[in-house]
C-alpha cells in the first residue's frame, strides 16, 4: 500500500532519460519541506493504493517506462513491494524512482533506475551529503541530478562532488531550478553561463546541464 496523489502519462521532462514516454506515479507524502517545491500538493494528499492495483494500472498502460516521483517515494513504507510488483510486468523496461536523497533505503533493483536529486540551499533545506553518498555506495544504476539557482547552490554542489569524487563514475546532471521570482528560460540561460565558467569542474566530471523540458514545452 502506498499513498498516491496522481497517476498520468507524459514524457520524462528531466535528467538523462529526458523525452521517454512514461507512466508517472506521484506519491502523496513528503516531510522535507522545500521552500519552492512545484508540487506542494503532493506533500499530503491522495489515497492509498495496494501494490496489486498499481501493477494493474501499469499493465493497462503498456508504457515501457514507469516513473515513481513525489512527494518523496522513499517515505512510503511499502514502496519496495510496489517496485517488486511493477518489475514483474513484462512490458516494463525501466522503473525510475526519484528521491531527494534524505532517506536512504535498500530497494529491489530489478529494472530500477534510481535518480537521486538533493535540493539546493535556495530551497531552504539541508543538503544531505552522507545520505546521498550511501546511494552511490550501494546502487549501481544511480543518476545524480542537482537542481540549482544561485552561485551558492553551485558551490555546495562542488563541495559534494569534491568530497565524494571517488564514488562518482556517472554523468552529473545540473538542472536549473524553477523559481517563482524569475522566468524559467532566463534562469536556464543564467545557469548555463555559470556552469561554462567552471572549467575545472567540467574537466573532472561529465557534466550535463538539462532544464526541465516539460516546463519549456508546456506539458505536465
Amino acid at each position: 500500500m502506498i499513498r498516491v496523489c496522481e497517476i498520468f502519462e507524459s514524457v520524462q521532462g528531466e535528467g538523462l532519460t529526458v523525452g521517454a514516454p512514461s507512466l508517472f506515479i506521484r506519491t502523496g507524502r513528503c516531510s522535507v519541506g522545500c521552500k519552492f517545491c512545484d508540487t506542494k500538493y503532493s506533500w499530503n494528499s491522495g489515497r492509498n493504493y495496494p501494490a496489486e492495483e498499481i501493477r494493474r494500472i501499469v499493465e493497462k498502460s503498456g508504457l515501457p517506462d514507469v516513473i515513481i516521483t513525489g512527494g518523496e517515494p522513499l517515505e512510503e513504507p511499502e514502496i519496495d513491494r510496489v517496485l517488486l510488483e511493477i518489475s514483474q510486468v513484462e512490458t516494463v523496461r525501466r522503473i525510475t524512482l526519484e528521491t531527494c536523497g534524505h532517506f536512504f533505503r535498500e530497494l529491489p533493483t530489478h529494472k530500477l533506475h534510481l535518480v537521486v536529486s538533493p535540493k539546493p540551499l535556495t530551497m531552504g533545506v539541508e543538503f544531505p551529503f552522507r545520505e546521498v553518498s550511501r546511494f552511490l555506495e550501494n546502487y549501481e544504476d544511480v543518476e545524480l541530478k542537482f537542481t540549482l539557482f544561485s552561485e551558492k547552490d553551485l558551490e555546495r554542489i562542488k563541495e559534494f562532488l569534491k568530497e565524494y569524487r571517488k564514488l562518482i563514475n556517472v554523468p552529473v546532471v545540473l538542472q536549473p531550478l524553477h523559481h517563482p521570482k524569475e522566468e524559467y528560460r532566463k534562469t536556464c540561460r543564467r545557469v548555463v553561463k555559470m556552469v561554462l565558467k567552471e572549467r575545472e569542474l567540467l574537466s573532472q566530471f561529465e557534466i550535463r546541464v538539462i532544464p526541465q523540458v516539460h516546463k519549456l514545452i508546456g506539458v505536465k
